[in-house]
């Protein structure tokens, strides 16, 4: 009988018409060495699928959360901060967001840039920082004068995010985030103490001049002379501060009295229509003449510009890191094909002596590591999914028993695990994974199919 028929590979042929191996004896070969044994290959091989598994389904769940993360963090953004910000540029020592702007025609440009085609929408805002004081509790905040008007493209955007109350900026009002609010102890309809935080600070500088050895009469002639502007305001309503910010929002006129704008303004806020050019709008309406030279912007993509950077970065170095426990998955599957190519030596050597080609030997080992890559790879993508539909369960359970926040809001400013699976990562993880197996699998198949038939048979 035939050698061949004796192996079980090939029916029995004769002699004067030997056939080479057909195309499909590698795939059947490699399911056959692939199949469960309870031997020491059928272990290793295990624990390389499971590698190419971990491998995958950690790259898939945390790609997957650093990209969630971006889409969500500039929906954040854009749900409460203003598309581009115009600001007067300033020539002295005042130059910050409450230094006031004198004689800057601002309505002229106000009106010239509502006109443009690219901009939806231009308010005039004050902003600066204040200090909100509610039964002997002081809290500075960032805080932001608007006017409340229909046509107010920002006070509508921010109407999404209201809690409780009323977006009600016409009268003497304050409009505080939940937590802010929850801080302080105040709730809708109560009235707080606002101070400007400049007449704070100059309050305090005064009373640090005032001698140690001062009498009472002259610290409180002293103190008669320094005043601090504040007035009472009252909380109408309170936003989200999980999707509106940390900011405060107050009527425009009360805006320029806290900072001292006498009439002016801190900036012109603009909504765009599409404010992923928000960079592109300016430096077009610049080209036009549109924005006198006087003038500069802050994009909302520039104001935030480096977290997004941040995230991005880690986003890569992630790819690099995660990627090693790829190629330890790949050195998984390298020493599977090594111990499959020792432990078959003999039948290398006697399908070489049958006229077997080294690339349909070496096709036997690769179409194994192949199974294994494209298992783990299936697998790793079913684990990583699962992870995804779980995340925010299991970060409360871990949150709970170890008393560790692992998606803290304070540094990510969203109160949810966010997730968003990119086809892109998804091809080039998948991808990785059967490449570096393949990879790792061919080395040691083509030693093996250089193998000399007589000495392998002689073994």
């Amino acid at each position: 009988m035939d050698s061949r028929a004796m192996l079980g590979i090939f029916p029995p042929v004769s002699p004067a018409h030997h056939r080479p191996l057909v195309p499909s004896a590698p795939l059947f070969l490699a399911l056959r060495y692939l199949r469960p044994t309870r031997t020491f290959i059928s272990v290793i091989t295990i624990i390389s699928t499971l590698g190419v598994m971990l491998g995958v389904g950690v790259l898939v769940t945390v790609m997957s959360v650093f990209k969630g993360w971006q889409i969500e963090f500039r929906k954040y953004t854009l749900g409460f901060e203003p598309h581009v910000m115009v600001q007067r540029l300033h020539s002295g020592r005042d130059t910050g967001p409450e230094a006031p702007l004198q004689e800057t025609g601002w309505r002229e440009l106000l009106a010239t840039l509502a006109g443009q085609p690219e901009v939806a929408a231009a308010i005039p805002v004050a902003q600066g920082n204040v200090v909100v004081e509610n039964g002997g509790n002081l809290q500075g905040i960032p805080v932001l004068g608007i006017t409340s008007a229909k046509d107010n493209a920002l006070a509508q955007k921010l109407q999404k995010h209201l809690k409780e109350g009323s977006f009600d900026l016409e009268d003497d009002n304050i409009i505080l985030t939940d937590a802010f609010a929850r801080e302080l102890g105040a709730q809708i309809g109560d009235t707080l103490v606002v101070h400007a935080a400049d007449s704070v600070r100059q309050f305090i500088a005064e009373v640090r001049e005032i001698p140690e050895d001062a009498d009472d009469a002259k610290r409180a002639e002293k103190l008669d002379n320094v005043t601090v502007l504040s007035k009472d305001l009252k909380l109408v309503g309170t936003v989200r501060a999980d999707t509106a910010g940390m900011r405060a929002y107050v009527p425009l006129h009360i805006g320029q009295e806290f900072f001292d704008l006498e009439g002016e303004v801190s900036g012109l806020s603009l909504e765009l229509h599409d404010p992923a050019l928000a960079d592109d709008t300016m430096e077009l309406l610049y080209a036009r003449g549109i924005l006198p030279a006087a003038w500069g912007w802050r994009t909302w993509s520039q104001e935030h510009a480096h977290m997004l950077e941040s995230v991005e970065n880690q986003r890569v170095m992630m790819y690099f890191l995660l990627l090693f426990i790829m190629l330890v998955a790949a050195i998984c599957v390298m020493n599977t094909t090594i111990t499959v190519t020792v432990k078959k030596r003999r039948e290398i050597g006697i399908l070489t002596a049958l006229g077997t080609r080294s690339w349909q030997i070496i096709a036997i080992f690769v179409s194994q590591a192949a199974i294994v890559a494209v298992i783990g790879v299936v697998g790793g993508i079913l684990g990583g999914f699962f992870i995804l539909s779980i995340r925010n369960a299991f970060r409360d359970f871990i949150a709970e028993v170890f008393n560790r926040d692992l998606f803290p809001q304070d540094i990510y400013f969203l109160s949810q695990i966010p997730a968003h699976t990119d086809f892109a990562d998804l091809s080039i993880i998948c991808g990785s994974a059967v490449v570096l197996c393949l990879i790792a699998a061919v080395i040691p198949s083509w030693f093996a199919a250089r193998v000399d038939p007589a000495v392998a048979l002689r073994d």
